[in-house]
């Protein structure tokens, strides 16, 4: 099954508008060299594992088990991969995650620590080698890929496909969902790997199985990130050791596993009483057990923290569970995933220039743009220009172009402030024309995260942080769309707003889902034009995860589009990718202007295809088919200035 979203940026409309008004937001990324793999768990002798959801209850399967407690609860393993922009530019534009060794099996890939030192690793499996379930979910829940491998030893792979930037998420399960124990009670080890280095992934859910015994050993690490303006973390570890433990060759050995967490600033802090086999650390429950670390510092404390594990698996082989949450006990909020190596960086920008052109605000001209936090924690993004051209006096502003964006980081730099994860804030860059400057400026919005800096600088990176970059221009030959003078010369604008407006299944529209509602874009002030009172902007943003699509479902796309300023929108075409995960409806492709009937229209062109000349489509490579559609020229009359797009797609 699958959740479609409108809002996912691989799928947004674009447009391209020529004769002076270039407002196309595809950013073009040059290719780069990849340098290595990223392994997760990258020690060799650690493994994160499933479990089945039929198996007793117990550590190995607390998060992935049914709960005795609540019976249709069902907890899946969780893996966590941050996937930035640039990530992306290094691998062409499509970034393919790899699971290894997927399948629970009696012979020894790559699964279980050996029984003893010298012997083959193992599945640990219970009567018959049970099927695995793994899924891909995007940046906001929807499943984009699901995989039912069965159990088997070929040691093969499987590969999900990532084109768009965001967080996603790596699932996965024993078992085939039916109550046969015999198949659903597993534990199943694997790896997952990209093709580009030092990318972040983690476990947000599941545990670890520890190194194989021997003599004592250095401690084991672990590590999490913590974003700016945090107050208290919520650390939380399952059945380590500490305790008579047994007899090795007749003699009664001890095992006396203690914790301890380090804060950016390298401060230790040690964990409370170690929690004993099958117990949580601090004496509470598998609900509320747990190291509470309040009153952190908002910036100093935000970075990468580090877990120790002291004298563990040193005699016996176990496996545990480690889980960080802000909050609390009482209130524990977002989990946070864990890495087996030091992340090198962090942040994950988006910068979105509003299509339209500047506009006049007193004696400057200002253009609206979006900056977006994609990370899985909160961050600070800094606001800079580049080039700073000396000609102009440039300033970064609030929405509406009236107070400058203020330094809370101090670093000198103009920054959004917190943005919690998926926050999205609207600024104005805002600029007026020196004397004997020239017309034009050409500069790019950059941004740079805090948390990126602050990591780079803890892991000793020489590298420079990330500047997410976003070309803007400001044209002051035009006298308003550009002279800051508000003489009211003319001015295009041209604003797109994309909804699902309908999905059937077998013919019949998909229930408890309202179509017909008019929603606002709590992210966009572009569906809130004065125009759009000329035709409602029906449809939903996301099908709700409660009733989420299946293969073979139909979905409609509708985009909705205004042209209104001072003067008509020339040469527009629009842009529409086919969403990955789907198939164009052929024939589907209709174009309404002015609330008249919904005629055929337009392009298709299949995957892979050649674009045609000056289209603006984000990705030329077309990897999963788009459509275009040529408009021309667009009035900026009320009454004859809107219309919408509509196609369908199939789920495969």
């Amino acid at each position: 099954m699958k959740q479609l979203n409108q809002g996912d940026r691989s799928k947004k409309s674009l447009l391209w508008l020529t004769g002076g008004a270039n407002l196309a937001l595809a950013l073009l990324l040059g290719q780069k060299t990849v340098l290595a793999q990223t392994v997760f768990p990258s020690n060799p002798n650690i493994v994160f594992q499933t479990s089945g959801s039929q198996r007793p209850p117990g550590i190995g399967d607390w998060y992935t088990t049914t709960n005795p407690a609540t019976a249709s609860t069902v907890r899946r393993h969780e893996f966590f991969i941050n996937v930035t922009a640039d990530d992306l530019a290094a691998v062409g534009g499509q970034l393919t995650i790899t699971v290894r060794d997927p399948a629970s099996s009696t012979t020894p890939p790559i699964d279980e620590p050996p029984p003893a030192p010298g012997t083959p690793r193992i599945d640990e499996v219970f009567g018959t080698p049970d099927p695995t379930r793994f899924q891909l979910l995007g940046p906001g829940g929807a499943v984009l890929d699901d995989r039912l491998i069965a159990s088997g030893a070929d040691n093969r792979a499987i590969e999900f496909r990532i084109t768009t930037p965001g967080v996603y998420t790596v699932t996965s399960q024993t078992g085939d969902g039916t109550g046969n124990v015999a198949t659903n009670n597993d534990d199943n080890g694997f790896t997952i790997s990209a093709p580009i280095s030092n990318l972040l992934i983690g476990q947000v859910r599941g545990t670890f199985q520890n190194p194989i015994p021997g003599p004592p050993r250095p401690p084991i690490p672990f590590y999490f990130l913590v974003g700016p303006g945090t107050d208290s973390l919520f650390l939380r570890n399952f059945d380590l050791d500490r305790g008579a433990m047994g007899t090795i060759n007749g003699v009664p050995v001890t095992e006396n596993s203690t914790i301890s967490y380090t804060r950016p600033s390298g401060a230790s802090i040690p964990g409370s009483p170690t929690s004993q086999d099958a117990l949580w650390n601090n004496g509470g429950t598998r609900n509320d057990g747990g190291d509470l670390v309040p009153g952190l510092d908002p910036t100093g404390d935000a970075g990468v923290w580090r877990i120790d594990l002291l004298g563990f698996g040193a005699a016996f082989t176990n496996q545990s569970l480690l889980q960080v949450n802000t909050g609390s006990a009482a209130t524990p909020t977002s989990i946070i995933p864990i890495f087996d190596t030091p992340p090198q960086r962090a942040g994950n920008v988006q910068i979105t220039p509003s299509p339209n052109p500047p506009t006049p605000v007193n004696q400057d001209q200002c253009k609206t743009f979006t900056v977006t936090n994609l990370f899985f924690v909160s961050d600070i993004i800094n606001l800079e220009l580049d080039p700073n051209d000396p000609n102009f006096t440039s300033q970064f502003r609030d929405v509406n172009g009236q107070n400058p964006v203020t330094d809370t980081d101090g670093d000198g730099r103009p920054d959004t402030g917190i943005l919690q994860p998926n926050e999205s804030r609207t600024y104005t860059l805002c600029v007026a024309q020196n004397p004997n400057a020239p017309a034009q400026l050409n500069t790019q919005i950059v941004g740079i995260s805090f948390l990126d800096v602050k990591i780079r600088q803890q892991a000793g990176n020489p590298q420079p942080p990330t500047r997410r970059l976003a070309p803007v221009a400001f044209d002051f030959s035009t006298g308003g769309a550009g002279a800051g003078n508000g003489s009211g010369s003319a001015v295009p604008s041209f604003v797109l707003v994309k909804r699902i407006t309908n999905v059937t299944r077998n013919g019949a529209v998909l229930p408890g889902v309202n179509f017909g509602a008019v929603i606002d874009d709590p992210g966009s002030a572009d569906d809130n034009a004065a125009g759009w009172s000329q035709i409602p902007l029906t449809g939903v943003l996301a099908v709700p995860e409660r009733n989420p699509v299946q293969s073979g479902d139909e979905v409609t796309y509708t985009v909705y589009f205004l042209s209104g300023g001072t003067a008509p929108a020339l040469d527009v075409n629009i842009c529409d990718l086919i969403p990955g995960g789907t198939t164009y409806v052929l024939g589907s492709l209709e174009l309404s202007q002015n609330n008249a009937a919904p005629a055929a229209v337009g392009d298709y062109f299949t995957p892979l295809a050649p674009l045609p000349a000056n289209n603006s489509c984000p990705l030329q490579t077309n990897p999963n088919g788009a459509t275009v559609v040529q408009l021309g020229t667009v009035s900026n009359v009320a009454g004859s200035n809107f219309g919408f797009i509509r196609f369908r797609v199939r789920i495969n």
